[in-house]
């Protein structure tokens, strides 16, 4: 085996773990998120929403990101709690529209819901459910995997 056929077997191995890994976030957000729907509802006060941006290291100009971050408080069976998250794995939205979108429904002082772990109430989120992102991220994952095994076995062939 000549060094250029080693190399390009484990470019394409790294590929394929790559897309492994992201197939395994998203299934474990996905799976945290799911767990969600077991969590009980609460009432939170909205204290602080806002846009943070900013932009992802290594990525090209003019490719920032726009976070709706929101933080709330509530109480859990007589304790207060604070909370910032939006969902498992929120990274942000891709233009500033969007996740001002997002801040509509938590004006500050506001009373919304807020999902929380019985088992462990420091753990809540203000939406419940599988976002399509992790969904995503499991499919790109797969996507990912199979052009990469497509791709040693062409390779191999030869």
């Amino acid at each position: 085996m000549d060094k250029q056929h080693v190399l390009v077997s484990l470019v394409i191995t790294a590929l394929i773990l790559f897309g492994a890994a992201l197939s395994i976030r998203g299934g474990l957000n996905s799976y945290q998120s799911l767990l969600s729907y077991g969590w009980q509802e609460t009432q939170a006060k909205v204290l602080t929403n806002h846009i943070g941006r900013f932009h992802p290291s290594g990525a090209r100009h003019g490719t920032d990101f726009y976070l709706a971050q929101i933080s709330y408080s509530y109480r859990w069976q007589g304790v207060k709690y604070h909370g910032q998250l939006l969902y498992p794995d929120y990274s942000g939205d891709r233009t500033e529209e969007d996740a001002e979108a997002r801040l509509v429904p938590y004006g500050v002082g506001q009373q919304v819901p807020v999902y929380v772990d019985p088992d462990d109430p420091r753990q809540s989120q203000l939406i419940r459910g599988v976002q399509l992102q992790q969904l995503g991220d499991i499919l790109l994952g797969l996507a990912i995997i199979l052009f990469g095994l497509w791709s040693l076995r062409i390779f191999h062939r030869r």
